[in-house]
């Protein structure tokens, strides 16, 4: 049994471009690594193949969302929250898709964990922890702190010591991450 082989889009296209140019079915998969009932799939999808925007995605699958306007107005409204800096939970977008859906009249909408997962994925939105203050700290009080208080902080330890306690935060936060 032989490996699937995966095509990006670019390489559908590339396929689609040889048919057209009335080159044997045979050569083609042979040319391509693909067998030939694999190539016939290609030529019937070809209307999808050559409207996919490949620019848009990374994926080499043809995917397509059933809801995209639902999908939009979802991706529009996080990145309204995120704008503000408000926190975003799985369970609070769901609950928002499910009330863009309503108006837009889609009844057999079901907002499910499965399907934000994916959502993400398509827009390669990841769940990140927001921590620290909601504004942005003042470059001038942080210089101020790093000249006047952090300045008085080392004095008190050798340069060794400072090092040593360097190391030991930095394995900390990489550990973390």
């Amino acid at each position: 049994m032989s490996k699937r082989k995966c095509l990006s889009t670019n390489e559908k296209n590339l396929i689609l471009h040889e048919v057209d140019k009335d080159a044997k079915k045979k050569d083609i998969a042979l040319k391509f690594g693909i067998p030939p009932n694999s190539l016939s799939t290609r030529i019937k999808n070809s209307d999808k193949i050559q409207n996919f925007d490949s620019s848009n995605s990374c994926s080499k699958r043809l995917k397509t969302c059933v809801y995209e306007d639902v999908d939009e107005a979802v991706l529009k409204w996080i990145h309204t929250m995120r704008d503000k800096n408000d926190t975003i939970s799985g369970p609070f977008t769901i609950e928002k898709a499910l009330q863009f859906a309503k108006p837009l009249e889609y009844d057999e909408f079901r907002g499910s964990n499965g399907r934000f997962e994916k959502f993400k994925r398509r827009h390669g939105i990841m769940a990140k922890v927001i921590s620290g203050e909601r504004k942005d700290v003042d470059d001038n009080e942080s210089e101020n702190w790093i000249m006047e208080t952090l300045s008085k902080i080392l004095n008190d330890y050798k340069p060794e010591k400072i090092r040593m306690r360097l190391r030991y935060f930095l394995n900390v936060c990489l550990k973390r991450h």
